[in-house]
Parts: C-alpha cells; structure tokens; sequence
C-alpha cells in the first residue's frame, strides 16, 4: 500500500507568498521542473507522476497550491529521489544543474503563440487585476498577524518563565530516537481562496504530543527548542511553518516523533497553564484581537477568491489556445521514461 502526504510548499501570509521550493529541491536527486502558462496541463501531468509511483506502491508527497488548493505545485517521490514541480510564478524556478541533474519539461511548446498574441492585451489586463487582489489581500493578512501578536503579547504576561522552562525541558526530554537526514521545510496549512486549508498526513507519526493552548498563544516559542535540541542530536527534522507568519513553526517532526499545536486524537497532550488573572485581564483584549483576526482573514480569503475568478478567466485563453493532440504525445512519452 502506497503511502502518501499531503503539504503545501508556500502560503499566502502577512509576508506576501513565501514558499519552500528550493528546501524541497535539495531533498531530490532528480528535478523536472515544468513550465508553461496557466491551464497547460502541468497539475494534471503531476497527478499522473503521482498516480505512476502509487501504484508501485512507493511514498508519495503531494504538494497542493496556495493560489487554488485544487492544483498541485509539485510531487516528490522520496524512494527515487524524484521530483516534479511547477516553475513558474509567482516560483519561477529554473534548473541549477540542467542536464545533470534537473531538466525542464516545456508544455508552453502546445500553445499556439499567434491566437495568445493577439489577445495579448486582455492577458495582461487580467494578468495586472490579479496581482492587485493579491496586495489587497496581503494588506488583510499582515493587519491580521498584527492583532495576533497582540493576543500573543497578552499571553506572555499570563505563562510564568517557570512554566515556560519546565515546558520546554518536558518536550526536550520527550524527544524520541531516530536516524540522521536533510531538514525539511512546507506547511501543513496554507491560506487559499477556500479558507485555511489543511492536512494531516505528515502528522501521522509513532509518537504525537500536542500543546494544548488557547488561540493566539506563540507556540513557535515551545516549538523552537524541540527543532534546536533535536538538531544537536543530528536527528532527521521536518518544519512545518505557520502560514500566516513563515518565520514561525507550527509543527515539528524529529526523529519518529512530532510536536505539534493541532488537537490530534491518541496524542500525547501537554498543558500550557496560563494565570487565570491574568486571563482575566485581558478577556476583552483577546476576545477583539480574535474576532478582529478572523474578520480580516476573511476579507483577505474574499479578495483571494476574486483572484481565482481572474485567473480562471486567464486560464481559458490559454485552455482554447492549446494543442491538446500534442500535449498528450508529450505525456505518455514522459510517463513512460519516469524512473
């Protein structure tokens, strides 16, 4: 039986996009990098790449789309050292090694350039209105991070340095064996024109443990030690970023255990006890930092969606301009020369 994950190599955050494509590059010894406009087949010929090793029953990782969690941007398969990915923006990825030890896959070669040329003008009408629905919804996103912290700020006056040490040296202390290999980074939840989407799989583990903590707690500051500690031990890490700030974690596997801030059943579960006084102070406080949180990741989730419906537009001159004929020659000669 095939095992597979699902993960997204970026998000949309308070950042603007960020994403982990090269991390993901240095895990692979072989790299086909695909190129091509919107609509051109790339996500599809992905799912056939992935479908191919599943059915040889290798671990598969799925990698999905930030901009439409529907797509993929990538499939790696792990046993071969394989992957193939989507090289093109707003990842305009392009071969390190060419040749050697990746290659590039043009789908592009199936467009007919005269019938785009001539609608050049509305392509990159569409092309400009897109981005500025991605500005606006980076405005939401980082007002949204800001009243976050705030709540985060409120916590720190309520988790005593003494509960904050002994935390840490538990999840330390629970840290399990495991064999040596390269850091990963993705995330496990991104923001998409449906919401936070999110999966599981690489949760998944022998041994969870679960900070339990209310919304807005900084659990990136108990996270960070378990990444550090398990890094001196040379143990195997996989990081596992929040997406609406990339600089903080939100999940970290070591070794053949994982610590995450995800309620997750037959997990291991450590308390964060946090000074009800203080709590009390600051209800208000946190009770608008959430409500205002939530409120502008749904005006960026809404102006992220109108994105979608621009590029879906988009897409359809590139749809009516391909050559399907010949984009599936190129496909079965692909598949069938996979490693």
């Amino acid at each position: 039986m095939a095992c597979v994950r699902r993960l997204f190599p970026g998000s949309n955050t308070a950042n603007g996009f960020v994403g982990f494509f090269q991390n993901l590059r240095l895990q692979a010894d072989r790299t086909v990098i695909l190129k091509g406009g919107p609509g051109v087949g790339k996500s599809t010929l992905m799912r056939d790449v992935g479908r191919h090793y599943e059915r040889l029953g290798m671990e598969v990782d799925y990698y999905f789309c930030s901009g439409d969690p529907d797509s993929l941007d990538a499939v790696f398969v792990p046993g071969r050292g394989f992957l193939v990915m989507d090289g093109t923006a707003p990842h305009i990825v392009d071969p390190a090694l060419p040749g050697a030890g990746d290659g590039i896959l043009n789908l592009g070669v199936c467009l007919e350039e005269k019938q785009l040329s001539s609608q050049k003008e509305e392509i990159a009408a569409l092309t400009g209105e897109i981005s500025l629905c991605y500005a606006q919804a980076y405005r939401y996103l980082r007002a949204a991070l800001s009243v976050r912290e705030d709540a985060g700020a409120a916590y720190e006056t309520a988790l005593s340095e003494k509960e904050r040490r002994l935390l840490r040296q538990e999840m330390k202390a629970l840290i399990p064996c495991g064999a040596p290999g390269t850091d990963s980074h993705a995330f496990l939840q991104a923001i998409t024109w449906k919401g936070v989407s999110q999966y599981t799989d690489a949760l998944e583990n022998e041994r969870v443990v679960c900070l339990e903590a209310p919304w807005g707690f900084d659990a990136d500051a108990l996270l960070r030690p378990v990444w550090e500690e398990a890094g001196q031990r040379g143990l195997k890490r996989s990081a596992y970023h929040d997406p609406l700030d990339a600089g903080k974690l939100s999940h970290v596997s070591a070794g053949c255990g994982t610590f995450t801030s995800a309620v997750l059943l037959d997990a291991r579960v450590l308390s964060v006890s946090l000074d009800a006084g203080a709590l009390r102070r600051h209800s208000a406080r946190l009770a608008f930092d959430r409500a205002a949180c939530e409120l502008l990741k749904t005006q960026a989730v809404e102006a992220l969606s109108q994105a979608k419906e621009k590029h879906d537009a988009l897409e359809r001159y590139y749809i009516d301009a391909m050559d399907y004929a010949r984009l599936e020659e190129i496909r079965r000669g692909f598949l069938k020369a996979l490693p």
